[in-house]
């Protein structure tokens, strides 16, 4: 919600493509650096107390946000150093998220543990992102960025309801910087790990770019305005979780490498069909093929590295993976300068054929990740 209500604001002050992918990656731009760290302490702490720190970070964030806006205050500038600052607070709370599933189920349920995790995510996106629309057409983006804080307040609540263990394995007694190069060095001696890693830079190029051009659509190209908007937010969680049901109710033998090179192949025909359409029904309905391809490609992705690193480990390994998260969103920016000279859905066009032809390539190169089983 509340970054869809970002976008908007954005795009409500500048009219620019590029600045929507700027503030976009601007959340992101901070994962390339402080998930090293984040990982580091969710090796050495108890990682349902750094969740929640990271939590309180982010529920004050919004309540600023929405202070600048509710004054008439605010700026871009303002929206740019919020969305940096929340990309710090992200950087603590996804390796302590991630590092703590495994701790909560045995290693046959992994993959539905992840799948089920993600899907309370995309659950809310598909349920929310509606409602901020008809919030941004009728009372403006503010309540929206309450809402935001008030669910990480609950979040908080419900954590304490988690009672397990959750603090990892004593880390060796090395200094922060010793732990961090023993991280880097572990990944580095695994081929697997080496591969997986940077695979993530596809499908996170792929939904912040799509993301960050949705108001353009909704405004410019479809014409269905802040509540049709809402909509097209709500479409790709829907496939997201319609996804993560499949992958939940999969056998846990049957998920391998090669379904990366699928959905990398069917997330690439569905941006480029969205990028030349004009008419809403089916806007939604490739927006719903998008939603659910990136979201399997990200829960396989990481079901494979989950199964297949030590628990000692875990928090590094996963920040490694963050760092991977901050890079592709940055990424995006190369299409946000070719809408800013062309047009948003020429950016997306190249985006679904180099989506596509990476799918290819990967048949060819990494023909071993198409073997890996988790």
């Amino acid at each position: 919600m509340e970054l869809a209500a970002l976008l908007w604001l954005v795009n409500d002050l500048t009219h620019s493509p590029l600045m929507l992918t700027i503030v976009g990656s601007c959340r992101y731009i901070p994962m390339m650096f402080f998930p090293v760290l984040g990982g580091m302490v969710a090796d050495k702490m108890d990682r349902r107390r750094l969740l929640i720190g990271a939590l309180l970070l982010a529920t004050t964030l919004s309540v600023v946000l929405a202070i600048l806006v509710k004054t008439g205050i605010v700026a871009v500038w303002h929206i740019i150093i919020l969305s940096l600052l929340g990309g710090v607070a992200t950087s603590f709370n996804h390796p302590a998220r991630q590092s703590m599933v495994p701790n909560l189920v045995k290693k046959e349920h992994l993959l539905n543990a992840i799948s089920l995790d993600s899907a309370s995510v995309q659950a809310s996106r598909f349920i929310a992102t509606p409602i901020a629309g008809f919030l941004i057409a009728g009372f403006g983006v503010v309540p929206v960025f309450g809402a935001r804080a008030i669910g990480n307040l609950l979040a908080i609540c419900w954590l304490r309801f988690v009672k397990i263990d959750l603090q990892p394995p004593p880390a060796a007694n090395k200094t922060g910087l010793h732990n961090v190069i023993d991280g880097l060095k572990y990944v580095r001696g695994d081929l697997l790990l080496l591969s997986l890693i940077p695979l993530y830079l596809i499908p996170w190029i792929a939904q912040n770019t799509s993301n960050n051009f949705l108001p353009i659509f909704a405004r410019d190209i479809l014409k269905i305005g802040a509540s049709g908007y809402g909509f097209l937010q709500a479409a790709p969680g829907l496939g997201a979780l319609a996804s993560l049901i499949a992958l939940a109710a999969m056998p846990y033998h049957r998920v391998n490498g090669s379904l990366l090179l699928v959905t990398s192949g069917l997330l690439g025909v569905a941006l480029f069909l969205f990028s030349i359409s004009t008419w809403p029904p089916l806007s939604l309905m490739l927006l719903l093929v998008v939603g659910g391809m990136i979201t399997s490609f990200m829960t396989i992705n990481t079901a494979l590295i989950q199964s297949h690193v030590s628990d000692v480990m875990r928090g590094r390994v996963m920040s490694l993976r963050e760092i991977a998260n901050g890079v592709g969103p940055a990424g995006s920016l190369l299409f946000g300068a070719i809408a800013e000279r062309s047009s948003a859905p020429f950016a997306l066009e190249l985006l679904g054929i180099a989506c596509i032809a990476i799918s290819f390539l990967l048949v060819y190169l990494l023909s071993k990740i198409r073997l890996i089983h988790v």
